[in-house]
């Protein structure tokens, strides 16, 4: 599938937001980047345990347990780490300009993460790739095996200045974030605030109907967890300064 593919995503409100999907290339440059990483990782570790226990002494069938073990456990762990406390993103990914998320384009959790790389031992290592690589290409979603399994999807993150344009804040003055600062934001969770921001990213390419209903229906779901925040503002600007807020404070 092309690079510049593209899935809809339906959010509650009923409102449709396209993410570009990752291709095949691109994710295949985000695996070498970590698997050298893990590499050097693996080899690090088994060069520490050959420096603390005595090999000559244990068997080469243990032996060769032992570096199975560290292996499986640097090729699991690094990817289940980065992608569900790393925002999606591995080093690899993070290079490429890569993220995983859920089926909706919500955060991967860490059951996601882990059943997706769980089974990356089946459609990648154990087929030398072969089954990853004809996933991807019948799947509508750029999706191997893991993904489907695990409801996720590798999709492209915008540049750093098309991302910065749309998620640009038009408030009137400094004096808005100011005023904003004395408001209660710690009952927005990571995942909420996720959305807000996904929303402002995407706005311009929403309809202007579509796109005030989706910042009302942010707002009517957000405003009742944030304290001291008054209802003098459109829904547009509330979720503005609530994203602009939290940001700062994090």
């Amino acid at each position: 599938m092309e690079y510049e593919d593209k899935v809809s995503i339906a959010t509650p409100e009923g409102i449709e937001i396209e993410l570009p999907l990752a291709g095949i290339g691109s994710r295949l440059a985000a695996r070498i980047i970590d698997r050298l990483i893990q590499l050097t990782i693996a080899a690090l570790f088994l060069w520490l345990y050959s420096r603390s226990v005595d090999t000559s002494s244990l068997g080469d069938a243990l032996v060769a347990i032992i570096a199975i073990v560290i292996g499986f456990g640097v090729l699991f762990i690094y990817d289940v780490v980065f992608e569900a406390f790393g925002g999606g993103r591995t080093p690899g990914k993070r290079a490429v300009g890569l993220r995983v998320v859920g089926s909706r384009g919500e955060p991967v959790g860490l059951a996601g993460a882990a059943v997706r790389n769980l089974l990356r031992f089946v459609d990648e290592y154990l087929t030398l790739w072969i089954v990853a690589l004809i996933s991807m290409a019948r799947s509508e979603r750029n999706q191997r095996v893991g993904d489907m399994a695990a409801g996720t999807m590798v999709v492209r993150e915008r540049s750093t200045k098309e991302a910065g344009a749309d998620l640009a804040i038009g408030l009137d003055s400094l004096g808005d974030v100011e005023e904003a600062a004395t408001w209660d934001t710690t009952g927005i969770t990571d995942d909420e605030l996720a959305a807000a921001r996904r929303f402002l990213e995407r706005r311009h390419e929403i309809e202007p109907q579509a796109r005030a209903r989706l910042a009302a229906g942010l707002r009517d779901r957000l405003q009742p967890k944030v304290p001291g925040a008054d209802g003098t503002r459109s829904a547009e600007q509330f979720v503005e300064l609530l994203v602009a807020v939290k940001s700062r404070r994090a």
